[in-house]
């Protein structure tokens, strides 16, 4: 039936697509209240937008009048890119920049008519489940990482700041980003806590534990107690230099010392989901969980949360398998033969 029939896919006419250089950018105006990997994320979600919007023509966010959107061509978007393949939580993670940069383009008064910008901002995000992502290390895993850490004897300041660094980001769940944004001044000695700026620039405390104190003095003795980057790079020959570990650097000590453990493969993130999952095996309520994590919301929390996919695993592991007694049936008895 007629009714039934989706609307197409309405991008910006090409009168629509007309951009004035000298009006301020709600694309960095947005961009601009981010971290430095939120910004990479949501800088290449907004030329995707920009894109798709566009029909091709334009390809920077930068580029694109924004304040010309209304609600017939967002309305149709995430139906649009769930056709062209993107997968409902990327097209999710797009509306967020979306709304964001239309509250942007609002703010700097570049709607004439409100009404504009809250019907094309009102776009809703798609309901899905996702298959649980990443992994959890098991207790030996974490304890072959920290081994290798502490012997390494050719560069004691690079294994001192490796122990740190791995002993932190368990104990304290801490994301990749943060970690690299710490200050020395945010190890707060005498009360054995760790400041730490999160995404939206929240600030949260966190306790630290006695092997992580212990690990940190370790490295600090070696950096030195100059105010700066409390994680710096390091030199071939043991030298601490004040400068501040890039998020790749995190990224690549990890993968180098999972190689000399061998381990199987892991990110820096899944550092994070094994300390949530093992708070929550351990009792802790989600809330202090959430707190902790610098979760906004126990949901997201929750959503770390590996404790049921083991359950999954031992419940088939209980289960009495036919085919196991019947590979036992036919096992060879002593002679070679079929017993």
């Amino acid at each position: 039936m007629p009714g039934d029939q989706k609307q197409p896919f309405l991008p910006l006419s090409e009168a629509e697509l007309t951009f004035e250089p000298s009006l301020p950018s709600p694309s960095q105006a947005y961009l601009n209240t981010l971290s430095a990997s939120g910004r990479r994320t949501q800088a290449t979600a907004l030329n995707n937008l920009a894109y798709i919007f566009s029909d091709g023509k334009i390809q920077s966010a930068e580029k694109f009048p924004w304040h010309h959107l209304r609600y017939e061509h967002t309305s149709q978007l995430s139906s649009h890119m769930v056709d062209i393949g993107y997968a409902k939580a990327t097209v999710n993670k797009h509306l967020v920049a979306l709304r964001r940069v239309l509250e942007e383009a609002y703010r700097l008064g570049l709607y004439e008519d409100h009404n504009d910008y809250y019907r094309a901002a009102g776009v809703k995000s798609l309901r899905h489940e996702t298959i649980l992502r990443g992994r959890t290390l098991e207790h030996e895993e974490l304890r072959k990482l920290l081994e290798v850490c502490l012997a390494d004897g050719h560069n004691p300041v690079l294994s001192a700041r490796d122990t740190a660094l791995v002993t932190l980001m368990y104990i304290t769940g801490i994301r990749r980003q943060e970690v690299v944004d710490l200050n020395l001044s945010d190890f707060i000695a005498k009360e054995r806590k760790l400041r730490i700026l999160g995404k939206g620039s929240k600030q949260r405390e966190v306790f630290l534990s006695e092997d992580a104190i212990t690990a940190l003095e370790g490295w600090i003795s070696h950096r030195g107690r100059r105010l700066g980057p409390l994680f710096t790079r390091i030199t071939k020959g043991g030298k601490v230099k004040l400068e501040r570990l890039s998020a790749q650097a995190v990224y690549y000590v990890l993968k180098t010392r999972q190689k000399q453990a061998g381990l199987e493969s892991f990110t820096p993130h899944d550092l994070r989901r094994t300390t949530i999952t093992d708070m929550l095996s351990a009792n802790v309520d989600v809330l202090t969980v959430s707190a902790i994590a610098g979760h906004n919301s126990s949901d997201t929390t929750r959503r770390y949360d590996r404790r049921s996919e083991e359950s999954k695993r031992q419940a088939v592991e209980r289960l009495r398998s036919p085919m196991a007694e019947l590979e036992k049936e036919t096992e060879p008895d002593q002679e070679g033969e079929p017993s």
